[in-house]
């Protein structure tokens, strides 16, 4: 009697053991799952295009896939070779796009597209240094090389006007293209377009004030206060020529005239 009573002690001694043992291999086979999907690499980003339309995009650099949210559809792509930027496809969609710049099609036909709003500037002040500079105004960021050197990468910050761009080490502020690059709080370089404001009068006591930027080449002409009108210096044998399709101006020391459709409105 003794022995049996033992024997089954045993037995459910082993079973309790062995229903532990699979209980941590379960538990461990588990942990690990978990930890090979934590391990993946994600990157989420989200775009909206020039519509207001929104693209939520999970990248799984993993298992080289992307899902979308677009329209309320969620859409799981592919990655394809391609020779730059990215490209994935499914059977209906394919996304495509470098850098920030990602163009979503279906069944052939465009349903999202969006372009970073980039503008570039190259100055040179009187020193001839020069100063190229690429603003991305969708990013609020903005690439900075002086005299061809290394890039220097600065973020956008609220200004009352004009622009102010800046990081750790480097500050960019300016209006139109009057700007200022300082590293460490000293100016390293800095830029004034050349302006030359003039005023006269003719005999019947009209006025033109002209504000001549000789930096761009252009003139802003105001003939008796009225509108602002634009034009671009020409070539000329000597003076001063510029115009638009409508208006003229030409001269030559203080002598000015300005014409409008080819027609004198304005002589002294």
């Amino acid at each position: 009697m003794k022995k049996i009573i033992l024997t089954i002690t045993l037995l459910t001694a082993l079973i309790f053991t062995a229903c532990k043992e699979n209980s941590k291999q379960d538990e461990a086979i588990t942990t690990t799952e978990e930890a090979m999907q934590n391990n993946d690499d994600i990157v989420k980003t989200v775009s909206t295009d020039k519509d207001g339309k929104t693209l939520e995009l999970v990248f799984n650099n993993t298992e080289n896939t992307t899902t979308l949210n677009f329209n309320g559809e969620t859409i799981t792509l592919e990655a394809q070779k391609a020779a730059s930027g990215i490209w994935y496809k499914n059977e209906n969609f394919e996304l495509r796009g470098k850098g920030n710049n990602l163009e979503l099609k279906k069944n052939g036909e465009v349903v999202f597209y969006h372009t970073d709003d980039i503008v570039t500037s190259s100055l040179k002040n009187k020193d001839g240094k020069t100063l190229d500079v690429t603003f991305n105004n969708t990013e609020g960021t903005a690439k900075v090389y002086l005299n061809d050197g290394e890039q220097i990468d600065l973020k956008a910050e609220k200004v009352a006007s004009g622009i102010w761009y800046k990081n750790e080490t480097y500050e960019l502020r300016g209006k139109g293209n009057n700007l200022e690059l300082k590293k460490d709080g000293n100016v390293v370089f800095e830029h004034t377009d050349d302006i030359v404001m003039s005023s006269v009068k003719d005999k019947v006591g009209q006025t033109l004030n002209m504000t001549f930027n000789n930096t761009e080449g252009t003139v802003k002409v105001y003939l008796n206060g009225g509108e602002q009108i634009d034009l671009e210096a020409q070539r000329a044998a000597s003076g001063i020529w510029y115009k638009n399709e409508t208006y003229e101006l030409r001269g030559k020391g203080e002598h000015l005239e300005l014409t409008k459709d080819g027609e004198t409105v304005f002589k002294n």
